[in-house]
């Protein structure tokens, strides 16, 4: 298939003002933050346009993909959408470190695409805003004073060296 996301951006430096459209869509590979990831194989869109302005290009357009992650109070597996606006400046000789360079001509959008997608991902996803959190029937919680009397209740093991006391009976009569 290629290299999808390299757009020939020389000839649209030679024009400030003229655009080319992109339209690009392809299987996402799994890429992931702590809480959330991208669904390895699922769409993932690129819909906009490279615009030549003086000493560079910008691109605006909207990425779009799905994702999955575990709720931030149940745990169970949540999945969403992200449609997510673009708007990033490229120069054949960057200044600063959030310019992407071009090289020899070619844009190479994906570390542009990846950037976004890893910063659109939730931070802590939740399966509905009124989530009770984990369900007693699954996860039983267990409360520092349940804990306290279980220990108490348990016997300790008895310590070997006094074990002929054990056997010691006292006649009551």
């Amino acid at each position: 298939m290629g290299k999808p996301f390299i757009v020939r951006v020389g000839d649209l430096l030679r024009e400030p003002g003229s655009r080319r459209l992109i339209d690009v869509e392809v299987e996402a590979e799994r890429l992931e933050t702590s809480a959330a990831s991208t669904i390895p194989g699922t769409p993932l869109t690129l819909e906009g346009a490279v615009v030549a302005m003086a000493g560079g290009v910008e691109v605006i357009g909207t990425l779009g993909f799905d994702w999955y992650g575990a709720c931030r109070r149940c745990l169970d597996d949540v999945t969403g959408h992200v449609d997510v606006a673009l708007r990033e400046i490229a120069q054949r000789s960057p200044i600063d470190d959030e310019i992407y360079p071009i090289d020899d001509d070619l844009l190479d959008l994906q570390p542009m695409v990846d950037e976004l997608v890893l910063a659109s991902l939730p931070i802590a996803p939740l399966c509905a805003e009124d989530c009770p959190g984990p369900d007693p029937e699954r996860f039983p919680t267990t409360t520092e004073d349940e804990v306290a009397a279980a220990a108490a209740a348990e016997e300790p093991p008895p310590d070997p060296r006094w074990a002929a006391l054990s056997e010691l009976r006292f006649d009551e009569g």
